[in-house]
């Protein structure tokens, strides 16, 4: 109080209006330095759940593609007599499966990621051979009998013969890599993505 009286009347208002003004602008600056921290924390947060759930999307790719190639390729085998039972579509897969898999580093090992591109190279052979098919080509069809067993022998080695002999149509596809047929290596590998497969978005 005393300083008040000793300062003239007509800086009182301006000294008051001066400490409002700064106070604000403290009181400002703090709101907007505690949004801007909690919004970086909520953005990074997003991208890491959005990174998150794009490795989850792409195992699902990788798990169908060769869900796919291997039920193919048990059918085309079984039913090889039949002139009509070689697959004349080319099996679907990703496009950019290379970016597909090299998205996986931080989950599985160069070893393990070697394995599921050395799937796809099979399968991308098998997919140009039937593109190549023309009517009544049996030396095509026997190119694409071959790329089954190819594909077969590289998950399950000689036991391939004995996987053709299973019920394709009530086996699942965890019974065909989760056995003591296929190679322990592929095995692991299969159990792997199975293991990192996300239904839901990672919370």
């Amino acid at each position: 109080m005393f300083l008040l009286q000793i300062i003239p009347e007509k800086y009182i208002s301006t000294i008051f209006s001066t400490a409002a003004i700064i106070t604000g602008s403290l009181v400002g600056g703090l709101c907007s330095w505690i949004i801007t921290k909690h919004s970086t924390k909520d953005n990074r947060r997003y991208d890491y759940n959005e990174k998150i759930n794009k490795i989850c999307e792409n195992i699902n790719i990788i798990r169908l593609d060769i869900c796919n190639a291997i039920f193919q390729s048990i059918r085309t085998l079984k039913y090889f007599n039949n002139e009509n039972s070689v697959n004349k579509y080319p099996i679907p897969i990703n496009k950019d499966y290379s970016k597909v898999v090299a998205s996986l580093t931080n989950k599985f090992e160069l070893k393990e990621m070697s394995y599921i591109y050395q799937l796809y190279g099979i399968i991308e052979t098998l997919n140009t051979h039937i593109k190549d098919l023309h009517y009544d080509d049996k030396q095509g069809c026997e190119l694409i009998k071959q790329d089954c067993e190819l594909f077969l022998k590289k998950l399950y080695g000689e036991n391939f013969i004995k996987i053709i002999e299973i019920d394709i149509e009530e086996t699942t596809y965890q019974e065909l890599y989760d056995n003591e047929l296929i190679k322990i290596d592929y095995r692991e590998v299969l159990k792997k993505l199975d293991k990192n497969t996300c239904t839901k978005g990672y919370k």
